[in-house]
């Protein structure tokens, strides 16, 4: 039960985090652009930065998905074969 909680609590983090880092850094490169060039992009990469970070946490879950799916698949394969042996 300790570990469902902390894997839990771990694809939380590691999502809000997939999704943070991402919008930081564009935000900081676009405050650079705009301190050395003078160009305001700004909302070009605070929306870049979340997009990229959105994707980042999708291809993140689809996986987890897949592999709780496969995991899933392999343990009723396992007890389809035990079930035989007492057959």
């Amino acid at each position: 039960m300790k570990s469902e909680v902390f894997k839990t609590w771990t694809l939380v983090l590691q999502l809000g985090l997939t999704i943070l880092v991402p919008l930081l850094l564009l935000v900081a490169l676009g405050h650079l652009i705009k301190d050395k060039l003078g160009i305001d992009l700004m909302l070009v990469f605070v929306i870049v930065g979340i997009v990229t970070g959105v994707r980042n946490a999708y291809v993140i879950l689809r996986n987890y998905v897949n592999m709780m799916k496969n995991t899933k698949n392999k343990d009723s394969e396992l007890m389809k074969r035990h079930m035989k042996t007492f057959e």
